[in-house]
């Protein structure tokens, strides 16, 4: 079911990339031989006149063939023949359209669900925040001199955090102007957890599991996703902190877990919580908000900018050594994440939400490395657009194949690398 959903995302995500590039390139008067989802071998092709449609047999990729994308052509129509500005368009609209459509998901999902702005709702009382002179009701605008978009971006930036001091501004209702002080965010304790995931009943995590990590404590006592946690040994749950807040205080002493299945009271004996990595926080909350049309459209675009944004830092962390390779994934890894965030879901409608989800993070992913100046990417053909304008003279057709060859051999070498990071974690259940 995994491979199934995640078909039905990347061939989404792939179509509005295509649609983009054949939109545009019809409106520039480019003469289309094919528009085509997936690689490889044909399957099927229908359509008369000069443009063909095709669906191939390898679900990676596509493309939308012109009349003098490769080489020379006379035809006045050609790819090769246009403006220099009106083939950069032609190039763009591949990751603008998938950038776009992600920002249409996440406003209707941010309509729909609800979203979380910076405005801080909740400190715990050794937050590192509120040492710092900040309370509830404040709104974090940077951090680190870096704006914060989503309330995702601070975790982004605590992610490569030593645990030096940053300055941190902020707005305060009634107070004129923007504040600034200085924060030193705080190592958290081990947490101790037994490796599930729950839903969200109005911006809080309720006690339904959505999802059981492969090899740990809940997965081995036979725990599954739908499962309703009722007690943890002789305390009461009724969402996801009375389960946390216990497990804190037992730590790595077994436990017992009992859940509603269906109607049937099962107990699960001598669950032992496992400790997680440490890592440097804030100690806060942040406000959830449901409902108000121009909210939900400041929220998608906030993260989107947030989403975008976090893929040139990543990028720069892996090349200064702030983030490693292992952390990296390619397509075994994505299928395998979005079949586990639709299997969230508990129903079609909700597994349907969490798949448009995904799908617009890759969607903003796929937009933005597309536009990195790799060649065999879109960002590639630009800048080779930009060279053709800074010499006066385009690039002869022979040597820019042989750059998009060379660049399409790296990007299978990096595939096969990631490889060897993906096929270890399914088999991990990371």
């Amino acid at each position: 079911m995994n491979i199934l959903w995640a078909i039905i995302a990347l061939s989404f995500l792939i179509l509005i990339h295509e649609l983009g590039h054949f939109v545009v390139a019809r409106w520039a008067d480019i003469k289309v031989l094919e528009f085509s989802i997936f690689m490889g071998p044909k399957l099927f092709s229908w359509g008369k006149g000069e443009t063909k449609y095709s669906i191939r047999a390898i679900p990676m990729g596509g493309f939308v063939r012109m009349e003098g994308e490769e080489e020379d052509s006379d035809d006045e129509r050609a790819f090769n023949k246009k403006p220099a500005w009106k083939r950069a368009l032609v190039v763009a609209a591949g990751a603008t359209m998938n950038i776009v459509i992600a920002i249409i998901i996440m406003t209707v999902i941010s309509f729909s669900l609800g979203y979380n702005t910076n405005t801080i709702s909740m400190m715990s009382e050794d937050s590192a925040l509120k040492e710092a002179g900040l309370m509830v009701g404040d709104k974090i605008v940077s951090y680190d001199k870096k704006h914060v978009f989503y309330p995702s971006d601070l975790s982004l930036f605590l992610y490569v955090s030593e645990g030096e001091p940053v300055e941190v501004s902020y707005r305060r209702e009634g107070v004129k102007g923007v504040q600034q002080t200085t924060v030193t965010p705080k190592e958290t304790a081990p947490v101790y957890l037994i490796g599930v995931s729950v839903g969200m009943t109005d911006g809080k995590a309720n006690n339904i599991i959505q999802g059981v990590e492969k090899g740990s404590p809940a997965d081995m006592a036979g725990l599954i996703a739908g499962d309703v946690i009722i007690r943890v040994d002789d305390v009461t749950v009724s969402q996801r902190d009375d389960l946390l807040n216990h497990l804190q205080q037992t730590k790595d002493q077994p436990v017992e877990i009992t859940v509603d299945r269906n109607g049937d009271i099962i107990t699960v004996h001598d669950v032992v919580p496992v400790a997680s990595q440490t890592y440097f926080d804030l100690g806060v909350q942040y406000e959830y908000k449901k409902g108000g049309f121009w909210g939900a459209i400041t929220s998608g675009i906030n993260y989107s900018i947030s989403t975008m944004r976090s893929v040139f830092y990543s990028i720069g962390w892996l090349f200064t050594g702030k983030a490693n390779f292992s952390d990296l994934s390619g397509p075994v890894g994505i299928v395998s994440y979005i079949g586990e965030v639709v299997d969230m879901g508990r129903g079609l409608s909700e597994k349907i939400l969490y798949l448009m989800q995904i799908s617009a993070f890759l969607s903003l992913n796929l937009g933005v490395m597309n536009l990195l100046p790799f060649p065999a990417l879109d960002g590639g053909k630009l800048f080779l657009i930009l060279i053709e304008k800074i010499r006066k003279k385009p690039i002869p057709p022979e040597k820019e194949a042989w750059i998009s060859l060379v660049g399409f051999a790296l990007l299978i070498a990096l595939m096969i690398a990631t490889l060897f990071n993906d096929i270890p974690k399914l088999f991990r259940g990371f």
